[in-house]
């Protein structure tokens, strides 16, 4: 019996000092977390998912709203998002370019008309609906700063 409770305090003790050991290594930050699920999802042609996920992970981010990693993967997964739907919604695909060029100028009034032209080619796209939703609210709540990710007290994806 004392050889037993001998091994089992032993073993309890080498699980516990190498899980203190590994848990930290492992443990995973928010900022980790989403950028872990946005590239998966970006990976698998979810362009929508991975968008929402990078937006959390900018949120999250250790370098502050304006993290240059972050805000290439989002161009990235734009630009990706479009390819896939250039061939079955062209107009769309154009319409969406003009208006997010025209958004990350600061030009809210024609990027808010691109993408409801975009809208009238792909009913209920939730892109370009929220960011009709952001353009809005940015005019509305301050003034135009040129080119952003981040629309703090905006609706987000």
């Amino acid at each position: 019996m004392a050889n037993t409770t001998v091994k089992a305090t032993t073993l309890l003790f080498a699980f516990l000092l190498s899980s203190s050991i590994v848990y930290p290594v492992l443990a995973e930050t928010d900022y980790q977390r989403w950028l872990r699920m946005a590239e998966t999802a970006r990976k698998r042609g979810d362009y929508d998912t991975a968008l929402t996920n990078y937006q959390r992970a900018a949120d999250a981010s250790p370098n502050g709203p304006n993290d240059s990693d972050i805000n290439t993967a989002i161009s990235r997964v734009l630009e990706q998002r479009l390819q896939s739907l250039q061939r079955i919604a062209p107009n769309y695909a154009r319409y969406v370019r003009v208006a997010d060029q025209a958004y990350f100028n600061g030009e809210y009034d024609t990027a808010i008309a691109n993408y409801r032209r975009a809208l009238n080619e792909r009913r209920g796209d939730r892109y370009a609906t929220v960011r009709i939703q952001q353009a809005e609210c940015i005019k509305k709540n301050r003034p135009a700063t040129g080119a952003q990710f981040r629309t703090f007290g905006c609706p987000s994806f």
